[in-house]
């Protein structure tokens, strides 16, 4: 019987030999994706940063944009902002050039409420602070030559002055004579000075003289305020009438017209009261201007102007009225004659 022989133990080899890139694989994997994790990041951080940045830069200017009520679009509607309000966006970016541009926006706000020496300090400012800027480049065409910003708000400024200094009587009443009475009128509000224009309305400046002389307003009230307009006082009525009657007292006599083209009703102008439908101006009651009211100027006699107490004068106007009666009217106390 034959014998067998005891089986062969086999291995199996492998058909591929490691090269030397699987060997280096084996060995730098690790390192091989923390060198690609970092060359993302080199990649996406500086482009999210970026991303960031323009957001950033958009956002800043939607602000400027918003202060400056610019509206929206290419077409949108710019009605200006609020100066402090573009001032403080200029200071918060201080050396940056969307600081300049805003202050840009406050200079054209302030020339646009006719501001113009707020508009002057602002574009010294815009000067001081950023220097290098392309405001601050002369670019603005005056004559043959171009300037800044700046010198053209000085020099706009300074044309503007020379002008209205030789167009006074388009903006204000002519100066009193040296000689002009003046009245101090003590309110339970403050103190009114009025001078008088004795040389251009000679008989209601001296009747009003005579009466504050008298003591004649004493006591009595204003007893029409017209918010935006006048407020009206000098009718005894008011001192202890009835309210109902309040506007309808004074003297029997009466004043005749004594208009002069060259004054207007502007604000602060002290002139007659005329009853509606009457030629001749009242013989007591009188009315001071708290605004421009050049639709009456051929109408009402101006006889003075306000010198001091403006502010009483808005005062008396702003309390609380029903209709054109004030509900705490402001009293005469007395009237000195100055």
């Amino acid at each position: 019987m034959a014998k067998h022989k005891a089986a062969t133990q086999i291995t199996i080899a492998s058909i591929q030999e490691k090269t030397t890139y699987h060997e280096l694989v084996d060995r730098y994997w690790k390192a091989g994706v923390v060198l690609a994790l970092a060359i993302t990041a080199a990649i996406l951080i500086p482009a999210y940063r970026n991303e960031r940045a323009e957001k950033s830069h958009h956002e800043i200017w939607d602000e400027l944009r918003g202060q400056a009520d610019l509206g929206s679009g290419m077409f949108g509607q710019v009605r200006g902002g609020a100066p402090t309000a573009l001032s403080g966006f200029a200071d918060q970016h201080r050396g940056e050039d969307i600081g300049a541009w805003a202050k840009a926006l406050e200079i054209g706000a302030e020339v646009q409420s006719d501001k113009l020496d707020e508009a002057a300090k602002a574009s010294a400012d815009l000067r001081a602070n950023w220097p290098d800027h392309l405001l601050n480049h002369p670019v603005i065409p005056k004559g043959d030559t171009a300037v800044a910003l700046p010198e053209a708000i000085q020099s706009g400024k300074e044309r503007l002055q020379a002008w209205e200094k030789e167009h006074a009587f388009l903006f204000s009443n002519p100066d009193l004579t040296a000689d002009a009475p003046r009245v101090k009128i003590h309110t339970n509000k403050g103190d009114i000075v009025v001078g008088l224009y004795v040389d251009r309305a000679p008989k209601h400046a001296a009747n009003f003289l005579e009466l504050c002389k008298q003591g004649f307003y004493n006591g009595t009230k204003f007893h029409r305020v017209v918010r935006g307009s006048l407020i009206q006082g000098g009718d005894p009525n008011s001192i202890s009438g009835d309210p109902e009657t309040w506007g309808q007292g004074g003297p029997q006599a009466t004043i005749e017209p004594e208009i002069d083209p060259q004054l207007r009703h502007f604000r602060g102008t002290l002139s007659a009261w005329k009853t509606p439908g009457e030629v001749n101006s009242h013989g007591s009651q009188f009315v001071i201007t708290t605004a421009d009211q050049t639709q009456v100027n051929d109408q009402n006699v101006i006889f003075g102007r306000v010198l001091e107490g403006l502010s009483v004068i808005d005062t008396i106007e702003s309390g609380a009225v029903v209709g054109d009666r004030p509900q705490d009217p402001a009293v005469i106390e007395s009237t000195e004659v100055l």
